[in-house]
């Protein structure tokens, strides 16, 4: 009887998130509050993104992939939607990289040559450690769907690159 209480007690703890991508709606998880300068000089927080849904990739700014495929394949998909990359690093300028300049590196991603690929000029770069935290995330590679009042309609961890996906977590997020 104890090992199941000890089951029970780690499942519980070791799953902050429970509910949010499963068939169980009586959980919601909300985004949390947040507020943090971007890298084009912007304030966001829960009031100005309140009333829309939108996405956020939980990056860093030394990670490229999964991160860099995810961010380009959400705008290949449908490009202008309002995705925040959120840094789970909690260091000022991580690994010697400002916002602005992970920014331009994740442009860059698709670049070959002379095609300079798509410039993710919609996405705002910023610092999201702490939302990451109170969300049990700390490590990159996290996307999340939040729809107009706050909630989490979708979390996908690692690469995300199946336009249908996207597309289907979005509508979810839209609805």
């Amino acid at each position: 009887m104890s090992k199941i209480w000890a089951l029970l007690v780690m499942s519980l703890l070791f799953s902050p998130l429970a509910g949010c991508t499963s068939d169980d709606e009586d959980q919601t998880v909300i985004f949390p509050a947040f507020s943090t300068v971007a890298d084009n000089d912007e304030i966001y927080d829960n009031t100005r993104m309140n009333g829309n849904p939108f996405i956020v990739i939980f990056s860093a700014e030394w990670c490229n992939n999964p991160c860099y495929t995810s961010m380009h394949s959400i705008w290949a998909t449908e490009s202008e939607l309002p995705v925040l990359v959120m840094s789970t690093d909690p260091a000022e300028n991580a690994s010697g990289v400002t916002l602005a300049q992970w920014h331009d590196s994740a442009d860059a991603f698709d670049d070959d040559g002379d095609d300079e690929g798509v410039s993710l000029t919609s996405y705002a770069f910023m610092k999201g450690f702490e939302a990451g935290e109170k969300l049990g995330i700390t490590a990159p590679g996290t996307v999340m769907f939040v729809n107009s009042v706050g909630e989490v309609t979708q979390i996908h961890e690692g690469k995300l690159e199946d336009s249908s996906l996207i597309s289907e977590y979005w509508q979810d997020a839209s609805a």
